[in-house]
């Protein structure tokens, strides 16, 4: 037994104290049973295994145990520790709410082995539900993705493992058709950096600016000018006039400081006056 003790331990099998989530003592008997099997255990062997793990309120607690129910002389077996520890710490509340889980379960935005492997473990908590292996076959397809499901109702298989496998391979080929598709329709960062798409008003692209290093669109300076029609570059039109008016007079030709009116303000007064008794000379001409 020291030698069993000695291997056991080296496993690092976990303790368990009675403090925590409920689902914590189903992992820690899950895990003893893993050591188990690897060491070949008797159901004797198995108990006693489990009881050095337990800790603080858990081993009060089979100490108490044992002897009410195990009396003096009597060999528990591991089924029926199991059976007694897990009234202890997995109450009968806690098991339905693992079994509303193990029926709300749904893939969402696990992969098809994260759900497979997470609908393992609830359905422990609800083996009635799976017992019968077409019942199980469903409950995990009706689980899965609406675009993976759609794919398997019309197979109408049966067989768990391979209705399983086949979730694979149709999430797989999505997977591979994605990544494709994403690949395929990247758009391409030097075209639309350098302004190699389509522009409008006529104008055309021209490479980039190399003293910059940054490409940016430019006007072509062969374009033909807008004002004479001819090809001189980018510079101002030599052949566009500008057309000076003045505000004071109205008259082209001058700005409003050099107003010829301004220096002759009486021929300005006088010109003023015969605009405004021009309409009643008029009015005022005697009728032939």
């Amino acid at each position: 037994m020291h030698k069993l003790v000695e291997q056991f331990l080296k496993l690092k099998p976990p303790k368990f104290s009675g403090v925590g989530d409920p689902e914590a003592a189903t992992l820690w008997v899950r895990e003893l049973e893993k050591g188990f099997a690897l060491l070949r255990c008797s159901e004797e062997e198995k108990v006693t295994l489990a009881v050095y793990q337990l800790q603080g309120n858990a081993s009060t607690w089979w100490e108490a145990t044992q002897r009410r129910v195990f009396p003096e002389g009597t060999v528990p077996g591991w089924n029926a520790f199991v059976e007694l520890f897990n009234g202890k710490y997995f109450s009968d509340c806690a098991r339905e709410r693992k079994m509303a889980e193990f029926q709300q379960l749904h893939q969402n935005h696990l992969s098809v082995d994260q759900y497979e492997a997470r609908l393992a473990e609830l359905s422990k908590y609800a083996p009635r539900l799976v017992e019968e292996p077409i019942d199980k076959a469903r409950r995990f397809r009706d689980g899965l993705k609406p675009e993976i499901k759609d794919q398997l109702v019309p197979l109408n298989l049966k067989n768990y493992d391979e209705l399983y496998e086949r979730a694979q391979l149709i999430e797989r080929n999505m997977t591979e058709r994605t990544a494709a598709s994403g690949s395929r329709f990247v758009p391409n960062r030097d075209n639309r950096r350098f302004g190699k798409g389509p522009m409008t008003g006529g104008r055309y692209p021209i490479p980039p600016n190399k003293k910059s290093g940054v490409g940016k669109p430019a006007y072509n300076s062969n374009a033909a000018c807008r004002f004479c029609g001819k090809r001189h570059g980018n510079g101002p039109c030599p052949n566009k006039t500008v057309t000076v008016t003045c505000f004071n007079c109205g008259q082209q030709g001058h700005y409003s400081r050099n107003c010829p009116r301004q220096r002759m303000p009486s021929q300005q007064t006088q010109v003023g006056q015969q605009a405004s008794n021009a309409p009643q000379n008029h009015l005022n001409r005697p009728q032939a």
